[in-house]
């Protein structure tokens, strides 16, 4: 199977071009540009915009093949591409020769680069039998099915103010999401007709050759007839994909998953899990029906010599009937056939959750504060599918935007990215310079952490993203809020406070629309349930904590019906696939990693750390006082394996509450502190303390001796955070290192496996291998418990 547009991304085909440097150099000669340097350096808007994105997926495709021929790989039995890249299928069958295909690829793609006034949305939740009745019922003349991807994941194409005004039928059918995609044509639709008519006169003149390999049409569904190939391939442009068609096609031949291979750029599969996904939803195609269908065919090629001829099906299995001729035994479900049921990784928690946020899986890494959850990981993660948040706290509001710019550049147009969103107490300014950055750079999702209350900040926020479509208010602006209280779930699944609203009015901060819009909102989209975590946590647990989040998650889904669906999710201890399966049992619609992603080679901490961290046991975490709150009993969770921090910490926070000024401590265990904790007096470090913090503060600190005592032990947190960060060995002893227990238990599961080394850890690979290993595990479990 070969993925068409959608699979593209920038770097794809690197270890290709060189090793085909024959067929490069001809695709350059056609397409007239470099096609190597546009798939490695992009820009990634050049390399999606339809005209480039075509060809270039069709070389990468098409060398991908190759490779695997001369890798060594067996020639498949049978070959299937999703819309454009149906053209690699005819290549590696070799009804095309390379260049003929990237010709004709070239001005399909330009042609429908020029489709103006036309649009498509994404539909789940509708088989095509209902989405095909609405059309029609509902008089949608300007409306088509484009792209029949699995049962009920179809895509409508057609004219786009019909495509927009839509949404609302297909919801009130029961549609869960309903998405109109960022194309200007009505692909695959009459509307097209033009084009196919232009790209009809460029095919007459290319021969197509009879198929070495099966090669299935996305027109029929079926396997090509020879003859009727270019016939087939002009029409394409016109008329729907009907792949889901194709898969249950190949099942009702006897193909499974196993069977199948994806080639295409490197990384997460995009057409393979369709597979499952169809296999889920439908089944394979009636054999019986599929039996007369290709004898009736059969028969319909040899009436002009045997007319008179009839045909006799036996159908044969393995259990013979009492009398006449075997039956074949179908189980059926409401008239589908249906495959055993097996716990895939597609149907782990909430596909709606997927659908919400534009990602694959319900899989979502968590923010790491101060950049530890770096741009170079929320990039890998957006470019496997996967939400991944960039760790916002603790950095200044340029090194934010810095880093949202960095994240722009790395992945695609709508690829799923978030940055974090953490409470400032004593700071509420913070919070609303980091809203008007993530609204002047387009954020659409954020995490909201350490909230014990909804603040006006969050507010407007959401507000600055509401819209009313067909009298339905939608957020464009997302928050998952991070909570570790079913108190402080109840405030996100409520609407915005009054009180806010009514100030952000009177402020000017929203309009009279926007809040009238919060009235019917939710304050969150998803709520994730913090259990034991690293670094500041409340020590809950998972058991005890979904099921009451997720009755009053039910009950704001009740209060806020129109507005789509509530997630709840889990976070906080996983780190294995016992504990992911254990959640998703509970009833979580995600799960949010956190600590194992700190212990990769994209985290944006120091080697030393991860060092440290590839070692530990689930016992080698400790509780410490927060540095910003150790004034208020607040913990953290960090390492304690290898260093004195925990221990250091907890003996500063007990001198602070012993003492009222930093002159009442014991000269002796003053030196000690300044010699061992600090490597400085505490005169130096209240200087340093000086030039960043508000000259207000500075000013309280003067006035009150215990205030300059919290400020000058504050400053140890943040050393040594900033000496693990970078990796200062001469400060080693005293890293603070936040991580929970999950990473000693993925520690011991990564034993002998590739993710032994961190080295050898990616955060996007980690996250697809755990799910892989949750539905495995679920099986196993499931299967010993129904025996």
């Amino acid at each position: 199977m070969f993925p068409g547009q959608g699979a593209q991304r920038l770097g794809m085909g690197q270890e290709l071009f060189a090793r085909f440097s024959n067929q490069v150099e001809q695709a350059d000669d056609i397409l007239g540009y470099s096609v190597a340097q546009l798939c490695l350096e992009g820009p990634i808007e050049k390399l999606s915009q339809t005209q480039f994105t075509q060809p270039a997926l069709y070389v990468v495709n098409s060398l991908k093949y190759l490779s695997s021929l001369e890798d060594g790989e067996a020639r498949p039995g049978i070959l299937l591409g999703h819309s454009v890249a149906e053209y690699v299928a005819l290549f590696a069958a070799g009804v095309l020769d390379f260049g003929s295909g990237l010709r004709l690829v070239a001005k399909r793609g330009g042609l429908m680069a020029e489709a103006r006034g036309g649009g498509m949305a994404a539909v789940l939740g509708l088989e095509a039998d209902v989405i095909e009745d609405l059309i029609q019922t509902k008089n949608l003349t300007d409306i088509f099915p484009a792209n029949y991807n699995t049962p009920k994941q179809i895509v409508v194409s057609g004219r786009k103010d019909a495509i927009v005004e839509a949404e609302a039928i297909f919801l009130a059918a029961g549609a869960s999401y309903y998405k109109v995609l960022p194309v200007s044509g009505a692909f695959h639709t009459p509307f097209m007709q033009v084009a196919k008519e232009r790209f009809a006169e460029l095919a007459r003149g290319v021969d197509f050759c009879v198929q070495q390999i099966p090669v299935l049409s996305n027109v029929t569904a079926r396997p090509h007839v020879d003859a009727d190939i270019r016939a087939r391939m002009i029409e394409q442009i016109t008329a729907p994909v009907r792949w889901s068609e194709s898969l249950r096609y190949l099942m009702a031949k006897g193909v499974a998953f196993s069977d199948t291979v994806e080639l295409g750029p490197d990384g997460p599969p995009v057409v393979r899990p369709m597979f499952k996904r169809t296999e889920l939803e439908a089944g394979p195609l009636d054999l019986a029906q599929l039996v007369a269908e290709e004898v009736a065919e059969k028969a319909t090629d040899t009436a002009a010599e045997a007319p008179q001829q009839e045909a006799t099906i036996i159908l044969k299995t393995s259990t013979p009937a009492t009398d006449g001729p075997l039956r074949l035994e179908v189980t059926r479900l409401n008239g589908v056939v249906s495959a055993p049921g097996r716990i895939t990784v597609e149907n782990l928690g909430s596909r709606g959750f997927c659908d919400t946020f534009g990602v694959r899986y319900p899989y979502v890494s968590g923010s790491m504060y101060q950049g530890i959850a770096s741009t170079e990981l929320v990039v890998r993660m957006a470019r496997a599918g996967l939400l991944g948040f960039f760790g916002a706290a603790g950095l200044q509001t340029d090194a934010v935007k810095t880093a949202i710019s960095m994240i722009k550049a790395g992945i695609s147009d709508g690829a799923p990215f978030g940055v974090n969103f953490i409470a400032h107490v004593n700071r509420p300014y913070l919070e609303d310079e980091l809203t008007d950055l993530l609204l002047e750079e387009g954020v659409t999702i954020i995490e909201a952490s350490a909230f014990m209350e909804v603040t006006s900040a969050l507010v407007r926020y959401r507000a600055k993203g509401l819209r009313r479509e067909n009298g339905v208010v939608r957020a464009s602006n997302r928050i998952i809020a991070k909570i570790s209280r079913p108190d402080v779930a109840a405030q996100f699944l409520a609407a915005a406070p009054e009180k806010l609203i009514a100030s952000l009015l009177k402020s000017g901060g929203i309009t009279t629309d926007e809040a009238d819009m919060l009235r019917c909102v939710p304050m969150a989209d998803a709520i994730c349930v913090e259990s034991d975590s690293g670094g500041h946590t409340d020590q809950g647990m998972p058991f005890a904590l979904v099921p009451p989040v997720l009755k009053l998650r039910d009950q704001a889904q009740e209060q806020f019906g129109s507005f789509g669906p509530i997630f709840v999710g889990s976070a906080g201890g996983i780190g294995t696939a016992e504990a992911a399966a254990a959640v998703f049992i509970l009833g979580a619609d995600f799960i949010v990693t956190g600590s194992i992603n700190q212990c990769t080679v994209e985290a944006g901490t120091s080697e030393a750390v991860k060092d440290l961290l590839e070692s530990i046991n689930v016992y080698d975490t400790a509780y410490a006082p927060s540095g910003e709150m150790f004034e208020l009993g607040s913990k953290v969770q960090v390492l304690k394996k290898g260093v004195f921090f925990p221990a250091r910490a907890e003996k500063l926070v007990g001198i602070y509450r012993q003492h009222d000024s930093l002159d009442q401590i014991d000269p002796k265990l003053r030196s000690q502190l300044e010699d061992r904790y600090f490597r400085r007096s505490f005169d130096d470090v209240f200087a340093e303390v000086a030039r960043s913090y508000a000259a207000s503060e500075v000013e309280r600190a003067e006035r009150l001796p215990k205030h300059r005592m919290a400020l000058v032990f504050k400053r140890y947190f943040k050393d040594t955070t900033n000496w693990a960060l970078a990796g200062d060995m001469d400060y080693k002893v005293d890293f603070q290192v936040h991580c929970g227990p999950a990473q000693g238990a993925f520690n011991q599961s990564a034993v002998g496996t590739a993710f032994q080394s961190w080295r050898q850890r990616h955060a996007d690979e980690i996250g697809l291998a755990l799910l892989e290993e949750t539905a495995s595990l679920l099986n196993r479990r499931f299967s010993v418990m129904t025996r």
